[in-house]
């Protein structure tokens, strides 16, 4: 299974992390040549020494080994070198140098515990030349050592200055795409909740956001303007049918009155509730396309959505009691939210009203309030029959109606536009089941 990021801050975040795995193996790889280097050549040193005093056959004289290591332990240039001419039976001819323990042929290196005053660590090469003899040179390494732990120091200190570097960088670009990309989210998020002016800010750089940006603030400004003249036709239209229908309503209501005696006052009765029901639905579509275009967004201000409870609760108890049913009301305040008072009260009015109408006879319904760090959620629950879960987005939906609420009266826009003032609020709408009936809860951002 593969890794992948999800997000641009995690892919950056992976490749920051491999750029600095990388830098720390080419450090460490550079480290590791340097040294081996260094330590080359301390051997090839050794070597050219011992060729200089034993001869590259290795057979001077032991008095010339000893006159030209005398040579060399005078002179300012072998003062790191120590030098050791030690006779077949082991006894030591010429040189400075004194073991703690006779060190193997070939190289070798050696610490403390070889004895050596002054040298901490130490790079050995004994060779047996005439006779049986041996000659050991020793190579103060504690220059070297120097050099190569402040090689490792400086990598080590570019190492942290090229991370600090790089990851600045990385910061840098993951800001501002962040900042540009959450410049475009706010504005993608307030024209989901109805605000079509909303656009997303330019700086006039021309670069590849600003391009972007003015993409999709020209599509906005295309859709601002078909919503725009859908939006005018159907009002137009609305307007137009209004009248006439207000004038039907009329003349049926003065019929309904003249037939009540006569053998028509069902039927005037049943055309004048369908007349009623026509001139509430066109209400309901005004409403909810002044709500989907956000105008009522000037009208906010402070609102407690627990005295709106119970206000509603007040209102509606008497409606639910002809019902056989018993309306409840937990809040307790104060819930604040910023909204619309009218539009607030409907929207807890529609979800009562709906919990009543489509439970039977003798319901439990309930209205509670609670409030959160930066949310107030609205819960209207019934004991009814409630609603299957596969149908919960089909309900919200605009004339959204169950096959089994087809025979009752409604025009199925009450959820719709529960959902729309939600939505205008910054809030959503979701159904769950109460098991048994249904839990309506809205949710809204608390007033800061």
């Amino acid at each position: 299974m593969r890794f992948r990021p999800r997000s641009f801050r995690a892919t950056v975040a992976v490749y920051v992390g491999v750029i600095f795995v990388a830098l720390i193996a080419v450090r460490a790889t550079n480290q590791v040549i340097v040294h081996d280097a260094l330590n080359r050549a301390v051997d090839r040193r050794l070597e050219e020494e011992m060729d200089e005093i034993a001869g590259p056959p290795r057979d001077a004289t032991m008095a010339t080994m000893a006159q030209r290591i005398a040579a060399k332990q005078a002179t300012h240039e072998s003062a790191d070198l120590i030098f050791l001419l030690r006779d077949p039976a082991g006894r030591a001819v010429a040189g400075k140098l004194r073991l703690a323990a006779p060190p193997p042929v070939g190289f070798s290196d050696f610490g403390d515990v070889a004895g050596v005053d002054g040298v901490a660590h130490g790079r050995v090469l004994v060779a047996r030349v005439t006779g049986g003899a041996s000659l050991t040179i020793v190579s103060d390494n504690d220059v070297v050592d120097g050099f190569d732990a402040l090689l490792f120091q400086v990598q080590l200190a570019s190492l942290a200055i090229g991370l600090l570097v790089f990851a600045g960088g990385a910061a840098a670009i993951v800001w501002e795409v962040s900042r540009r990309l959450h410049a475009m989210q706010r504005t993608f998020d307030s024209v989901m909740a109805g605000n079509l002016a909303s656009r997303i800010p330019v700086d006039g750089s021309g670069s590849e956001f600003d391009r972007q940006a003015a993409a999709f603030n020209a599509m906005l400004d295309r859709i601002d303007a078909l919503m725009a003249n859908v939006k005018h036709a159907a009002r137009d239209v609305a307007h137009e049918l209004k009248s006439p229908l207000a004038r039907l309503r009329n003349r049926v209501a003065g019929l309904e009155r003249r037939a009540r005696d006569s053998p028509f006052a069902v039927d005037s009765a049943a055309i004048l509730a369908e007349t009623d029901e026509l001139l509430e639905l066109f209400a309901s579509l005004m409403r909810l396309w002044e709500i989907e275009g956000g105008e009522r967004r000037g009208r906010f201000g402070a609102v407690d959505v627990a005295q709106l409870a119970h206000e509603v609760g007040d209102t509606l108890r008497p409606v639910a009691e002809d019902r056989g049913d018993r309306l409840t009301v937990s809040a307790t305040g104060p819930a604040l939210v910023r909204g619309d008072m009218r539009l607030l009260r409907q929207l807890v009015v529609n979800l009562v009203e709906n919990a009543i109408r489509h439970t039977p006879q003798g319901a439990q319904v309930a209205i509670d309030v609670r409030s959160g760090a930066g949310w107030v959620a609205i819960s209207v629950v019934d004991d009814g029959t409630g609603i299957p879960a596969e149908a919960h987005a089909t309900v919200i939906l605009r004339f959204g109606r169950l096959e089994t609420a087809a025979d009752r009266p409604g025009q199925g826009l009450g959820l719709t536009l529960v959902d729309a003032i939600a939505r205008l609020h910054g809030g959503a709408l979701r159904l769950e089941d109460a098991a048994p009936g249904l839990r309506a809860v809205v949710t809204l951002p608390a007033q800061a």
